[in-house]
């Protein structure tokens, strides 16, 4: 019986799910050459990659207390960079869902639409989300595929630097602390003419929470 190693497991946990991705994208490759939308077939895909994203927040949340933040152990950064995989999946299944549900509403709308099917105003709507959710699947699958490849590489995958590299933490600092609030001269345009703007003052609540960090 062959030994699995733990860094090995993490990263054939990580090509399970960059598969089950790639198996939705290439049902959506499918469903976008196909002569008219289909919703049914659609609503599956849909469905299917709930499942996925369930499973990818359980992997994202689940606490593994033996791993110090800087344990150098090759299963210790392996299980690190495995879990921020998982949250950056999960946060890319979500945006595919959410790009995929306006043609499953196209679709729907066309099926209900008196007419040819084929006329529908909604079928272009239909096929550019589909094209908009493959593209947000294409870009899970190669980068979960690249960091289960580099698991425990000296070098860290670039997707993981994007998340815990120090420039990355200046630069949402940098971005907490000078962000101020749109003025009303700002939003009085962006409102268009005739508008009435209203600049409220900031939360005096969520000013004294400020810096008040756990």
């Amino acid at each position: 019986m062959t030994y699995t190693t733990p860094v090995e497991l993490q990263s054939q946990w990580l090509h399970g799910t960059a598969n089950d991705l790639h198996a939705f994208r290439e049902e959506l490759w499918r469903l976008y050459t196909y002569r008219g939308p289909q919703s049914a077939r659609l609503g599956a895909v849909l469905e299917g990659m709930t499942q996925v994203q369930e499973t990818l927040l359980s992997n994202t949340t689940d606490e593994y207390d033996t791993v110090a933040p800087d344990s150098t152990k090759p299963s210790d950064i392996a299980w690190r960079r495995c879990t921020v995989a998982y949250a950056y999946a999960g946060l890319l299944t979500a945006k595919a869902i959410a790009r995929l549900q306006p043609a499953l509403v196209s679709a729907t709308l066309t099926r209900l639409t008196p007419g040819p099917a084929y006329a529908s105003p909604h079928r272009l709507a239909y096929f550019k989300s589909l094209s908009a959710g493959w593209e947000v699947l294409d870009e899970a699958v190669w980068k979960l595929r690249e960091v289960a490849e580099n698991l425990t590489a000296s070098e860290e995958p670039a997707l993981l630097k994007a998340f815990t590299g120090d420039a990355a933490v200046r630069m949402v600092r940098s971005a907490a602390v000078t962000a101020k609030p749109a003025e009303p001269d700002t939003a009085r345009t962006a409102a268009g003419p005739g508008a009435v703007v209203v600049a409220a003052p900031p939360s005096r609540a969520a000013s004294a929470r400020t810096g008040a960090r756990r």
